[in-house]
């Protein structure tokens, strides 16, 4: 397991200095600065005398990019309505702070990575890989070494001791703007678990619904390795992106996840983006051109039916 982390590591540092063979790249665009404010809504059924515990924080967030596709990305949560959720989601607290980079490689070849503190209260390395086979088909991995840092009501960080890894296939169906997925792999826990999703694609909007198979049981349910769900992403105006330096706006979506059985603990996962959602998927959707990202161009969705 020692030599497997080594060389991970050794990728990732090969990936940043460029000595990869990457061929040259063409002159990016100009610094630019997003300011941005979304809301993050929790909500589970565990108490049999309240319908629903509810947890409400408003996320704003900043992007800072700095040309030749590296991002520095942070966010915040600020609490607004905190229904059972403990003392601890009172607190103003700092929920991501990444510096990424981004490699395309021969528009076949899609890499990602990211350092830093990431949410669910992971820091550590993560690297993305994205490869699309053709226009319906592709296959993705990801491969993250983190640890536990708590931001409230104190810093705790501590050592990197968590190998994660997921991996999968996407077939895209442009025709009726839907998309299959089915993955699986080692989450932030240690668990094991393999997923299906099937995502319909709207205008401004996508709908998916999944079923999985984990190694470990809800604990509210049994002790149950079977779960379900729905997720929905909408996508927020403006739709077109500005070309000033520095910009003011929403957050670029808002998603909710909505799972039969709760469960805080099993298959869970990080994200190394503020705004990163399963429609746009994990990189730069200007340059990826796959998936719900065929459907326009730099944000603009109008073709979708």
């Amino acid at each position: 397991m020692r030599h497997i982390k080594s060389y991970i590591l050794i990728i990732m540092t090969a990936m940043v200095l460029g000595i990869t063979g990457v061929h040259a790249q063409p002159k990016q665009p100009k610094q630019t600065l997003d300011l941005f404010c979304g809301a993050g809504l929790s909500y589970s059924d565990t108490h049999f005398a309240r319908l629903y515990d509810v947890l409400l924080n408003l996320t704003p967030g900043v992007k800072l990019n700095l040309g030749n596709d590296w991002q520095i990305a942070g966010q915040a949560l600020i609490p607004v309505v905190n229904d059972y959720y403990g003392e601890e989601y009172d607190r103003v607290r700092l929920s991501m702070a990444v510096l990424s980079k981004q490699l395309h490689l021969w528009d076949t070849q899609h890499f990602k990575l990211s350092a830093g503190l990431f949410s669910q209260e992971r820091i550590g390395f993560d690297l993305k890989w994205m490869y699309p086979v053709t226009d319906w088909l592709a296959f993705n991995a990801q491969v993250g070494y983190t640890g536990v840092c708590k931001t409230s009501p104190k810093w705790e960080c501590y050592r990197l001791d968590r190998l994660s890894f997921l991996g999968g296939t996407n077939v895209f169906l442009g025709k009726w703007n839907t998309e299959f997925r089915a993955y699986g792999g080692r989450y932030i826990y240690g668990d094991y678990a393999v997923l299906g999703e099937v995502m319909r694609h709207f205008k401004y909007c996508t709908v998916s619904l999944f079923g999985q198979i984990q190694q470990k049981g809800a604990r509210n349910v049994s002790g149950s390795k079977k779960n379900g769900g729905f997720k929905f992403v909408w996508m927020l105006p403006p739709y077109k992106k500005s070309s000033k330096r520095v910009r003011i706006r929403p957050a670029s979506n808002f998603r909710q996840v909505y799972r039969a059985h709760s469960d805080d603990q099993w298959v869970k996962t990080y994200k190394t983006d503020p705004e990163e959602n399963e429609r746009e998927g994990n990189f730069n959707p200007e340059k990826v051109r796959w998936g719900a990202n065929l459907i326009g161009v730099g944000g603009n969705y109008g073709t979708a039916k």
